[in-house]
């Protein structure tokens, strides 16, 4: 009967064992999770739309991606941060280092070619201008023309104003919204906090009570074997 209850009992122990390896892994992959999506944010900066100036392309709202290292061409959609303006924007890129932009009778020209412009929200009603583009200037607009403050306001863009080139639009492609990602966030942080208050509670519970199970245990396979060695005799 005692044989039998003590290998019940190191069975639980086992059991137990089993469990705590269970919640390593799980604590393990939180743990992968958190630095991917740490990565991911560094390399894929997000960004919120806010206002009107990219419609139709994008609406007040939308939740965009980015990539820092991706090559920038015409017509790419830009994450840029304006001095003069004090705040993050987006904007589509127009002209590339060096070239040559001119706005003539609300027609857009690169080096003496018109842009066929099918993504603008309506036809532009704007002023007639014309600059030659530096070797780290970029020139920009919102698609919402007559709704949108670029460079023909705040002039040419820098190189290293330019945080991103905009690869998704999380909103439209997968419906996933700020207020998604801001519950998100809330997940992650109250997951990382339990994280912290539980290992903090097991290095506690292993120095206040060192090496109790493993005793225990060990109790259990001595007096068992005591019990055999006695009936044997």
């Amino acid at each position: 009967m005692n044989e039998t209850e003590n290998i019940s009992e190191e069975t639980t122990v086992d059991k137990k064992e089993k469990k705590f390896s269970i919640v390593d892994t799980l604590q393990f992959l939180f743990l992968l999770a958190v630095i991917a999506l740490i990565i991911f944010i560094r390399q894929m900066p997000l960004f919120t739309v806010d206002g009107n100036s990219m419609n139709n392309t994008y609406t007040n709202g939308d939740l965009l991606v980015g990539d820092k290292k991706a090559e920038i061409a015409e017509g790419d959609i830009l994450i840029i941060y304006s001095d003069v303006l004090r705040e993050r924007i987006v904007k589509r890129c127009i002209g590339l280092p060096g070239d040559q932009v001119d706005i003539k009778d609300n027609v857009v020209y690169v080096n003496g070619k018109a842009l066929t412009e099918n993504y603008i929200a309506e036809p532009m009603n704007t002023s007639d201008m014309s600059i030659r583009l530096s070797d780290n200037e970029y020139f920009v607009m919102g698609d919402n023309r007559n709704n949108s403050t670029d460079s023909r306001e705040i002039g040419p863009i820098r190189k290293d104003k330019i945080e991103a080139k905009v690869t998704h639009n999380l909103t439209k492609q997968y419906h996933i919204t700020p207020v998604h990602l801001k519950w998100f966030k809330r997940i992650v942080i109250i997951g990382a906090a339990c994280y912290i208050i539980y290992t903090i509670l097991g290095s506690f519970c292993c120095r206040s009570f060192p090496e109790t199970r493993h005793r225990r245990a060990g109790a259990f396979r001595s007096r068992s074997n005591r019990e055999i060695i006695l009936q044997l005799l």
